[in-house]
Parts: structure tokens; sequence; C-alpha cells
């Protein structure tokens, strides 16, 4: 076909209605990353973009391919940088400049290390494959985490051009048929059981994958793409395939039901379930029905509701708004700014605020203003300098080293980081790498009376309690502990690794059946309030350990899981006091909120209740020491330094509880015996 053809093909004409989705597409995913519980899994939003571009980009190559006879990829490269670069770098630098200005060193650091990869459009990557550090915690508020789905559609822009073409080209050379709609669409259709297969397979087994990797997302391009090839019409009907003439009354109910479908999933679909999976279909085949109803007629009601012009609007802004929504929130988590509706509101407002500036100053200009009219080769020559230069800056000026961040002037803080108990330097804790069980022994092997301190990374950060009141040569202190494994007999999935942590379960039934085989004195049993079991799950789940522990062991205490701050402790302190002078003793007003969890006074209760069911077990509440009257402060009156990161406490302050917990154990029938 000739390029004096292109008119002949069904123009891939502005529709409102699809700016309209992808409005519906940015609000979803702020509310969700805005913790809103209305819709929990607003991310689903992200799969909607994935169905739009697949529809969009298709039909723009499809057109070009018809018009000319072929694709020129570094047109098409370049214009995607225009359109899409400039705003990612405004992002990237003036997130950048504002962390270096708000966080600590430390902090810098953990939230910014995808940066370089952000800037390249390959953090997909990054965080699909980088190792989980359990401990490093604000790694999960990296400020770029969002950019993996840019890294997502900038690879699919790479490879699609070229599977277009040869979805046109090769076709031929294989003699396949004449009709054109359906070569493609069963070219499309392979491409997609290819990419979901695999993705099913990784979602069962590297999760991660799964999520981040372009492989396992092309399914959804593919459902966009196949709505514009099957509803493309030309005057060749015959190469095409035929033209359609479908009735508005169709378009009405397909679009209700994808609506349906996005915002069910929305509602339903709940962070803590492995995804994409089969769940992704929902709101993947939510968007292609939304998209298909276009096609339908164009005056429905639904249509005109998408098309209104303030959601059209926020879909133009849409881009803009993905890019900063989430460094803004992350930037107030971690200064506290989480847990008040106002707090949040005043976030995203600023977020989208910061949107619109950017659509304004810089996308429009680089992508349909003045500097939209620039030589294709020279647009990706200067995107690669800006790239190595954002990087270059981002190393040598915005972001310190390791080295520097554990200056003098900063160990005041930078110390209380350290300050873990001696169990973590002994393989005592495997974490999800295995179900092996390792006692750690302390004190004489062969001691008369054993105390073991059983749980997960928060039960375990009590250890240096037992060693101090349970003294050698009598007493030996076994540990026994899995981090993020509670003590609660119920199965649940665990975001850090994506999938259910079954290797608790199996560890904690091994641990169980070893601590019968010894039966110890005493048994120290906690673990984090922080598990989104319900009431009858946290009551009868812990009921059915306490049962084999009380069975166990003489004596059993339950240690509830302590409050955390909404910000990182030592962080917020050297922001404060960037230097080895501490806080005046007595003054705790900074770094300082009321107790944010209050899940834990409800899981305590839950735990007292399990517990009256076995005469031996009692509950051993410290989180009054930890946050005195319902306030947690980062650095206590005594001077000492609570929480060496967001919800973990320091060694240091765990040895100075020693005198009140000896009393609190005595009174609770322990008495002079166990102190022999």
């Amino acid at each position: 076909m000739h390029k004096s053809d292109v008119t002949q093909v069904a123009a891939l004409t502005y529709r409102p209605d699809l700016q309209g989705l992808r409005a519906i597409a940015i609000i979803l995913v702020v509310l969700a990353h805005a913790d809103v519980l209305l819709f929990p899994g607003g991310f689903v939003g992200v799969d909607i973009f994935f169905v739009l571009s697949g529809y969009l980009i298709t039909g723009l190559l499809i057109q070009e391919y018809i018009g000319s006879g072929s694709i020129e990829l570094l047109q098409f490269i370049s214009r995607r940088l225009k359109r899409l670069l400039p705003a990612l770098f405004f992002m990237l630098c003036m997130v950048l400049i504002s962390s270096h200005a708000m966080l600590s060193n430390y902090e810098l650091i953990q939230q910014t290390t995808s940066v370089k990869f952000a800037a390249t459009w390959t953090s997909n990557l990054f965080f699909s494959l980088s190792t989980v550090d359990y401990f490093a915690e604000l790694k999960v508020k990296d400020l770029f985490l969002h950019t993996w789905s840019l890294g997502v559609e900038e690879q699919f822009y790479l490879v699609w051009p070229i599977l277009i073409l040869l979805a046109f080209t090769l076709p031929k050379q294989l003699q396949i048929g004449a009709n054109r709609r359906s070569q493609l669409l069963a070219i499309l259709g392979i491409l997609f059981l290819a990419s979901f297969g695999l993705s099913w397979y990784w979602t069962a087994k590297s999760p991660l994958w799964a999520f981040y990797m372009m492989p396992s997302r092309i399914w959804q391009f593919s459902l966009g793409a196949a709505v514009f090839v099957w509803f493309q019409s030309t005057k060749h009907a015959r190469e095409w395939g035929g033209n359609f003439s479908l009735p508005p009354v169709a378009g009405r109910g397909l679009r209700a039901i994808g609506l349906g479908l996005i915002f069910g999933s929305a509602a339903l679909i709940h962070p803590n379930v492995t995804y994409p999976g089969f769940l992704a279909l929902v709101p993947s085949f939510g968007a292609f029905l939304v998209i298909s109803a276009g096609h339908f007629g164009s005056t429905q009601p639904t249509s005109r509701v998408l098309a209104h012009p303030v959601l059209v609007w926020v879909g133009d802004r849409s881009y803009a708004w993905y890019l900063w929504h989430w460094p803004v929130l992350m930037l107030g988590f971690s200064l506290g700014l989480r847990d008040g509706f106002a707090e949040t509101t005043v976030l995203v407002g600023l977020s989208f605020l910061l949107a619109i500036l950017s659509y304004r100053y810089v996308e429009l200009p680089f992508w349909k203003g003045a500097l939209s009219h620039v030589n294709p080769l020279r647009i990706i020559l200067i995107s690669i300098l800006a790239m190595l230069t954002i990087i270059w800056g981002a190393q040598n000026y915005l972001i310190p080293t390791p080295s520097n961040a554990a200056s003098p002037s900063v160990s005041f803080a930078t110390q209380a980081r350290s300050d873990i108990p001696v169990i973590y330097t002994q393989g005592c804790d495997a974490w999800y790498a295995n179900a092996d069980v390792r006692p750690c022994t302390f004190g004489d092997a062969h001691a008369r009376r054993t105390v073991v301190l059983l749980g997960d990374s928060i039960g375990a950060q009590w250890f240096s309690l037992l060693p101090e009141i349970f003294k050698r040569p009598e007493w030996r202190t076994i540990v026994l502990t899995k981090s993020s494994c509670p003590m609660v007999d119920e199965d649940f999935f665990y975001g850090r690794i994506g999938r259910s942590y079954t290797v608790c379960t199996e560890w904690r039934n091994a641990v169980l059946d070893y601590l019968a085989s010894i039966r110890p004195d005493i048994v120290f049993v906690g673990s984090t309030a922080t598990n989104d079991f319900s009431k009858a799950q946290w009551i009868n789940g812990s009921a059915r350990v306490l049962d084999r522990l009380t069975k166990a062991a003489s004596h059993v205490f339950v240690l509830p899981g302590t409050p955390a701050l909404s910000f990182d402790g030592p962080g917020c302190l050297e922001r404060h006091f960037p230097s080895t002078q501490k806080s005046k003793v007595g003054n705790v007003q900074i770094c300082r909120e009321a107790a944010v969890n209050t899940q834990t006074d409800v899981v305590a209760r839950y735990l007292d209740q399990a517990i009256q069911r076995f005469p031996n077990a009692k509950l051993l509440n410290l989180n009054d020491l930890v946050c005195p009257g319902g306030q947690c402060s980062a650095q206590n009156s005594a001077g000492l330094v609570v929480f060496r990161d967001q919800q973990h406490l320091t060694d240091s302050f765990v040895r100075a509880q020693v005198p009140i917990v000896r009393e609190r154990l005595k009174v609770l029938g322990l008495g002079a015996f166990f102190y022999q």
C-alpha cells in the first residue's frame, strides 16, 4: 500500500473516553498508594495503562506501516523519548534535590538506590533482581520504585515495532492466507498465550519476576493491540476481513461490564495476594472491554461519563501525576506525615499540583511545542547524554557514599542502626531461605535449666534480657527465630517475597516439634502485631501454637508485638542532630509521636484471650516501656536511642529494661527460684 492510501485506513482518532479511562487508572493507583482502604487493589491501574498502551501504540505502528510500507524505528523511538523523557528527568532531578535537603544521609542512600536505573528505564530489572535484605526496610520506600512500570513500557516500545514488522512480513513469506486481520490476531494470540504462560509460571516460582519483568506483561499489551486489529477496517475489505456494523447498545453493555471489572478488582483484590497471575486478567479484560466499547457507537451515556471534561483533563495529566505521586508520598511518609487524613490529602494534592506544572511547562513544550521539532537521531543522542548526566550528578553530588554516611559527624544516629542483639551474628535466622531449625545456644549446653526465646525479629529483639535474668551456669538460653514469621498457626501472604510464606509454616511446625523433644523450663514467644489476620485467626491461631508450647514447657510468656514509628527513628535523629552531640536528656519532643499502630493494643487483647485457655501461659506486655503514656520517641528521656529503624528496638534500650522486666516476672510468678 502506498503512502497516498493512508487516508483509507480507519484513523486512530482521538478518543476522549480513553483519556477518561486514564484518569480512572491514575486515580486508583494514587488512592492505593495513599493507603485509602476503599480501593486497596488500586494498583491494577497500571494494568489498565499497559492495555491502553498496547492499543494506542499498535494503532500508530499499523497505520504507519500501511501508509508507508515500513516503520521508521528511529523516528518512533525519538517520539517516545520526546513524549516521556523530559518529564521523567525533571521529576528525578527535583526529587533528588529535595530528598538531599530533607532526608538523612542513610535514608537518602537507601531510598534513591534505583535512580540510575530509573533514568535509563531499567528499574524494573533492578527491582526484580535485587537481593532482599530483611532489615533494609527503607528500600520499600525507594523514591523511584514506581518507575518499574515505565521500564516495562519503554522495553515494550523497543520490541513492539519489530514484532509488528515481522507480523506483516513473515505471513507473506510463509504464504499464510490473505486475511491480514486473521494473521495479526493469530500472532497476537500466540504472544498472549506465551506471555501469560510465562507470567503464570513466574508467579508461582519467582513472583517478583512475574510482577516486574516486561516479557510477563506482553500479554496485556497484546490485549490492547487485539482491540485495534479486530476493529480496524479499510476500504480494502478483502485484505482486512470485512467491515463491522455494531449496535450502540452492545457498546453500553460492554463498557458497563468493563468498568465493573476494573472497579471490582480495585476494591476486592488485596495487596496481600500473589500478583499478577490469573487475578490480573480481571482488570486487564475490563480495560479491553472499555476500549472495545468505543467502536460500537459514539453517543452512549457511559461514554459521555468517561469523556467528561474533568476526567479528560485529569487523564491528560495522568503521566505527570504518576511520576510525582509516589515520591511525594514517600518523602512525606518518611517525615512521619502518614496517619492523618489531612496529611495524606495534602500530599496527594501537592503531587497533583506538581503534575499540573510539569505537564504545562515540561511535557507540552517537548511533546507538541517548539522543542518537538528536532532531528530523531539528535533526540536519541541528547537523551543518552541526559541519562549519563543525571547518573553522574546523582552519584557525585547528591547521593553520599555509604562510607560518608557513616562518618563520625553522624555516628550518634548511625551507631543505633548496628545496635542489634548478638543472635544476628550467629546465623540463627535463615529468614525465607529455608525451613531448617537452627537453635542458637548461649551458656552451658548441659545446664540444668533451659529458657527459650521463640519468635520473629520483633520477638527476638528482646533476647538480651534473658541471659541477664536467667544467668549461667544454672541456665542456658536457646534462641529460635525466623524473621517475619508470626507465632500464629495461619498461612499468610508475605509481600517482601511476593508469595505465601510457606517456609514460615514449615519452620514453625518443626520448631514446635523440637521444643516438645527438649521440654524447656520457660518459653518466651513473641512476634509482630502487623499481620493482617482476622480476630478469629489471631485468637485461634495463637491458641493452637500455645497448646503445643504449654505442653512442652512449664511456663510460657507471650510478648505482644511492639508499636512502630511512622518514620525511621535514627534518620529523624540524624536530621535534627547531625553530629555526635545527642539531644539534651529529657528533650524527647523531637522525633516523637503518639503510638501510630493501635493494632498492637488490639492484638495484645486477642493474645490475652488466647492465653486464658492455658493456666501455665501469661502475657508479658512491655509496650509501655517502649512507648510510655502512648508516646513513641526515637530517643527516650534517659538519652537512649529506642528504635534502630522504624520498628525494631536497639539492644542498648532492651538491656536497660532488665531490672524492670525482672520485677515483672517475679510478679507473674517466677520468683527467686529462677534467679539462682
